[in-house]
């Protein structure tokens, strides 16, 4: 399990490889055969917490599809001004409940016009199953017609184990305090803890000093 684990916490882009799959071995499955051609269907939809890795698995879908030349769009409804374009191979579009009422209206067009030409995958996600949405019903009616998917987010436990396995990597141990720290007070995705862990280390390799929790608090 360890050797797993230090394989797929390098700091990078999100991809499927790099997701850590414990508890989520069903949707990562899907999805890793949808980018590779085997989908049982063109609609999906991923739901549950802020940081449980729904963003992390979209980014991946997106940019898996890039790789392969297709025309393939990722939009942050949280950031971004959603633009629907209706000729993209795959839109996946994050945190859909966002979205304000005249993009709900383009983007149930846009569903309409993908199951309608027969071409094109449609991913999106949020915090809720489409059901408990504050949208559009007939939008959240189309976001449950495919393929519904819960990610869960990692336990505690899991995050402190794969934080200080990666610090045992780098080559120093990651003291439980610090873990236990990052957990209370910074954002608890696994991307954000992995990179607060190296930052940690680079601070500490830089000062010439151990990874304290007065040195975390330094650089936090």
């Amino acid at each position: 399990m360890r050797q797993q684990l230090l394989d797929i916490t390098e700091i990078g882009p999100p991809s499927l490889d790099n997701f850590i799959s414990s508890g989520n071995e069903e949707v990562l499955y899907t999805l890793r055969n949808l980018v590779a051609g085997n989908q049982q269907d063109r609609f999906y939809y991923l739901w549950g917490k802020t940081g449980s890795g729904k963003s992390h698995l979209l980014q991946a879908v997106a940019d898996a599809f890039s790789e392969q030349q297709c025309n393939s769009r990722y939009i942050d409804c949280n950031q971004d001004e959603p633009n629907f374009n209706p000729g993209t191979d795959c839109i996946v579009i994050d945190n859909v409940e966002r979205l304000d009422d005249a993009a709900q209206i383009r983007l149930f067009n846009l569903y309409n016009h993908l199951r309608d030409n027969k071409h094109g995958i449609f991913l999106a996600s949020g915090t809720k199953p489409p059901a408990q949405l504050d949208l559009r019903q007939d939008l959240t009616t189309r976001l449950g017609w495919g393929l519904v998917y819960q990610v869960h987010e990692l336990t505690d436990e899991k995050k402190i184990e794969v934080m200080q396995d990666y610090a045992i990597r780098c080559g120093f141990e990651l003291p439980l305090e610090i873990c236990h720290y990052l957990l209370k007070y910074e954002q608890r995705n696994l991307s954000s803890l992995i990179r607060l862990v190296h930052a940690l280390d680079q601070l500490s390799l830089t000062r010439q000093r151990p990874i304290t929790l007065p040195l975390l608090r330094e650089l936090l």
